[in-house]
């Protein structure tokens, strides 16, 4: 029975080398291929599939500067600090004592975020970061999207904040 299933297994590896070849010993080129990091940082950025572009590296470095002192602030509790260094545009959407007060009552609810883990980043059309965040809390695990644009003055502010939530799977007692 084991013969007949190893006899198996080796006919159809057979025939997927001879169908699919084999790509390992094609030269794809003379020159050897830059590395995602040094093209990133090298070309323009390139449209993906999604509508996003790439992100800069001086874009994505100062976003990501940004983000570690709102995520700081966050942990910290300092939701007035937040909202004064958010964009003017973040600002409109409501009143500094709205947002503080907000995030005071989700933060009694579920507790501190912690842990805050970059997950993704990318560029939009309009030339805004989004920077996602894996953070934790005591009953979430939760994507952050953190969106930050240049201000006249040169420096990446807070123009978005979102966050969904999943309730953590709780393991039986």
């Amino acid at each position: 029975m084991n013969v007949t299933n190893f006899t198996k297994c080796a006919l159809l590896v057979v025939l997927i080398v001879t169908f699919g070849g084999c790509n390992s010993k094609k030269d794809k080129s003379a020159t050897p291929a830059a590395s995602p990091q040094e093209k990133t940082a090298t070309q323009e950025p390139s449209q993906d599939k999604g509508g996003a572009q790439a992100v800069p590296a001086k874009d994505k470095a100062d976003a990501e500067a940004a983000a570690v002192r709102v995520l700081a602030l966050l942990e910290a509790g300092d939701f007035s600090g937040i909202y004064k260094g958010a964009s003017a545009g973040f600002q409109k959407i409501g009143t500094e004592s709205q947002f503080v007060a907000k995030f005071q009552q989700t933060r009694q609810r579920v507790g501190v975020l912690k842990q805050p883990r970059q997950i993704s980043a990318a560029m939009r059309p309009d030339k805004s970061v989004v920077l996602v965040y894996r953070v934790e809390n005591d009953r979430y695990t939760t994507d952050m999207r953190l969106t930050f644009s240049r201000s006249a003055n040169g420096m990446m502010e807070l123009a978005g904040l979102n966050q969904h939530d999943e309730l953590k799977k709780q393991s039986p007692p």
